[in-house]
């Protein structure tokens, strides 16, 4: 893939994030990103330009988008995780929002949150790649520093499924059972209403099924 001579990182996040991308950006360069947008035919070609504009990754902000856009471009696997990998050595893109949010009962750490996706993008390279068991090491550690997040066992059971055995990620599954997030929380809604999240519970039970129905 092509490097822009010039390196815009900060134009890059600015047109990622005019594609739904939610990264910060600089005001200085919307209205340039908004004409770069226009200018570009289609989304391909536009993650193409967010990765170009980083030039040769190196900076954690520099590194985080075009892992990102690489992921969402598709077809850059040894790239893609290559920058993944390069960004989790560094201390992270100290722009990137920080501190705890609250999201519908469950206390989320910004930095873990943005960890975590950073291994899941790694991960999924690793997969794409054919590199399965290194592919579960990364979605095991995303899933460590959020267990909350249902979507990552599911991907590890998955790999399980396809490498070892559907009963081995029929049991891991299970065990998710026992973790104290597959409990629902009861938590007052923005209205003052108290209501119940039981989306952990409901995707680990959904794939238990789905595990089920498949004969070996």
């Amino acid at each position: 893939m092509e490097f822009a001579a010039n390196n815009r990182p900060d134009l890059a996040a600015a047109l990622f994030r005019l594609m739904g991308a939610t990264v910060p950006v600089q005001y200085s360069v919307e209205e340039e990103a908004r004409e770069l947008y226009s200018a570009l035919p289609n989304d391909q070609e536009r993650l193409r330009k967010v990765i170009a504009l980083c030039g040769e990754p190196k900076t954690p902000q520099q590194l985080y988008l075009a892992a990102r856009a690489g992921s969402w471009l598709g077809g850059c696997d040894q790239q893609t995780a290559k920058y993944a990998q390069a960004y989790l050595e560094t201390n992270g893109w100290s722009q990137l929002p920080a501190g705890s949010v609250v999201e519908e009962g469950i206390t989320v750490n910004r930095q873990a949150r943005h960890r975590a996706h950073m291994y899941a993008i790694l991960a999924q390279a690793q997969e794409n790649l054919e590199k399965h068991e290194t592919a579960l090491t990364n979605y095991t550690e995303a899933y460590r520093l959020e267990p909350y997040e249902a979507m990552y066992a599911i991907k590890i059971a998955d790999i399980i499924a396809k490498c070892r055995s559907r009963k081995e990620a029929l049991r891991f599954l299970q065990q998710q059972k026992l973790t104290h997030y597959y409990r629902p929380v009861s938590y007052l809604d923005e209205h003052g209403n108290r209501s119940h999240n039981r989306t952990f519970q409901q995707v680990i039970n959904s794939h238990i099924l789905k595990l089920e129905a498949i004969e070996e």
